[in-house]
Formats: C-alpha cells, sequence, structure tokens
C-alpha cells in the first residue's frame, strides 16, 4: 500500500473516531435513531468524507444492519443498550467503527466486556496471526468474564469500495489457518450478550440497508425511471450500502416505489436486521486496523 492510499485511510480514521465520540452524546432516551444516523452522516460529510454505509443505530437485541428508513419515528428506549456503527470513505478507501452506550447500569458490563476482548484482539495482531487464533482471543476474553461471544457475526477484510472484501475475521475459536496479510486493513468487532443468549443472531423479515448488484441490473433492460435510479446508484454509491433515505437526492419521481421494484426483481441485494436469537442485548465494539510487521494501527 503506497503512502497516499495510507494517508488517505488515516484521513478517514481522524474522521470516524471524531465522529463516533461525538455520538456518544446523542444517545438518549426518546430520540429518534433517525436523527442520531442523519446526524452521525452529516458529520462525515461536514468532516470532508463519506458515509461508506448508512450509520447503523441498533437497540438492546437487533445487533446489527438497522438504518431508520425515511420517516421512522422509532425513539430510543428507556434503559436501552444502543449500537451507533459507522463507517467513513475517501475516494473509496474506508474504515468502520462502532461504539455501544447503555442506558442501564445491568447492560453496561455488556460494553465493558466488548471493549475489553477488543482491545485484546488489537493487541494480539501483527502480520502472519491466524484468523482463528484472533476468535480464540476474543473468544477467550468474553468468556472469562462470564458472557458469551455472537458466534456468527464476524469482522472483515476492508477492501476499496468493497466494505466486505477478502477474509472474515472470527469472534469464536475456529479451524482457521488463514493469516492476516501485512499492509492489510481488517474491521475487528467483537459482539456480546449475556451467558443465557443463544451466542448467533437470526435474520429479520425487515431490511433497512441495500446494495446495487450492477451485474443483476443492466440498464438496457429496464424501464427510463428505473435507469435513471440505478445510474444514480451506480454514480453516487460505487457497489457499497446505502439507505433508501439517501435516494431522494437522486431527482428521480418517486425515487422509493421505483427502489421497491428493483428490490423485489432481485436487482438490489438486502441486508436483513440481524437480532439475537433469544432476544437478549448485544452490545459490540469495532475499531478498524492496519496491519504492520510487529503490530497493527488503529486507524479508528
Amino acid at each position: 500500500m503506497n503512502e497516499e492510499v495510507l494517508e488517505l485511510l488515516f484521513q478517514a480514521g481522524r474522521i470516524a473516531a471524531r465522529v463516533k465520540e461525538r455520538a456518544y452524546s446523542l444517545v438518549k432516551e426518546g430520540v429518534k435513531l433517525i436523527e442520531i444516523c442523519e446526524a452521525v452522516e452529516m458529520m462525515i460529510e461536514s468532516e470532508g468524507g463519506k458515509p461508506a454505509f448508512p450509520c447503523n443505530v441498533c437497540v438492546d437485541e437487533v445487533a446489527a444492519h438497522y438504518s431508520p428508513l425515511p420517516d421512522d419515528q422509532t425513539t430510543v428506549p428507556p434503559n436501552a443498550l444502543v449500537k451507533v456503527d459507522l463507517g467513513v470513505h475517501i475516494d473509496g478507501y474506508i474504515v468502520d467503527t462502532a461504539v455501544s452506550v447503555s442506558l442501564s447500569k445491568e447492560k453496561q458490563p455488556l460494553v465493558t466486556v466488548a471493549e475489553e476482548a477488543l482491545r485484546a484482539a488489537v493487541k494480539f495482531i501483527r502480520a502472519g496471526t491466524r484468523l482463528g487464533e484472533i476468535g480464540a482471543v476474543i473468544q477467550n476474553t468474553i468468556q472469562k468474564a462470564g458472557f458469551k461471544p455472537i458466534k456468527n457475526l464476524t469482522g472483515h477484510e476492508i477492501l476499496r469500495y468493497n466494505l466486505h472484501g477478502g477474509a472474515s475475521i472470527p469472534n469464536i475459536a475456529i479451524p482457521d489457518v488463514r493469516r492476516v496479510t501485512k499492509g492489510a486493513v481488517y474491521a475487528i468487532e467483537p459482539f456480546v450478550s449475556f451467558a443465557n443468549s443463544a451466542g448467533e443472531v437470526v435474520n429479520a423479515d425487515t431490511s433497512t440497508i441495500f446494495r446495487l448488484d450492477s451485474k443483476k441490473a443492466p440498464v438496457m433492460k429496464l424501464k427510463p425511471e428505473e435507469r435513471a435510479l440505478v445510474e444514480y446508484i451506480n454514480e453516487s454509491f460505487k457497489g457499497l450500502p446505502y439507505s433508501p433515505r439517501w435516494l431522494y437526492a437522486s431527482k428521480v419521481s418517486d425515487p422509493l416505489s421505483i427502489h421497491e421494484k428493483l428490490v423485489k426483481t432481485g436487482r438490489v441485494h438486502k441486508y436483513p436486521v440481524l437480532i439475537e436469537k433469544k432476544r437478549q442485548p448485544v452490545a459490540q465494539a469495532e475499531h478498524t486496523v492496519y496491519v504492520e510487521e510487529d503490530g497493527c494501527k488503529i486507524l479508528t
């Protein structure tokens, strides 16, 4: 990775870190989730970056992939555990980070343990570290504290304009002998729940985040208004996930209805909201790191 690219990553990381710190103060009982999302996304743009995906605001048993749709009136409930997951890119070079905010003393230990597991994993990673060993470090840290990792959520390698490119970083010990690579970028993200949880997530019936599959949406086979929306999505997001909230800027008439048709015909990939199987609260902590020979640099 050349110095110019690395500087773009560090710049994106600095933006993400600043916005993440401000996100803590946004999470308050009664605040609309959409207000948190839009505030985070606006801060990213005001700092000179672009959202790499819609800001996720996930409450309690909702572990991932919830970003409010237009006119969503959902608010932060009392005693909630709220995850704020945000991404920043500059010219397609992406960082991904997340924090959890607990409004409940009973749920705060989940946040503390997720952060401890993240620190342990980041300290352990260096060029040549086996993926399965990273998962073991995360799992051991969480279980020693008396909690349970979410086994089917993982961290991930990040490539240009590809949020989930290459290897996955497990949160449990698995027999994966592949190794992290010097110069590669990875998002490390432990997810933690109580010991009586299922330790896994399942798909909800709803989806709030989408990604255009350009191979399934050849513009020549679309109606004019569909073609206009697809071209806007292609040009604006370049294969990265997006929210229907962002489609109003396309100036296409009734973009949400057109988008719904694209989803139904399979031209657009949807990410189901992910919920802990036993409806137990989940905490998340996340950094993006750049791997070096003898360790890693935290970008976020």
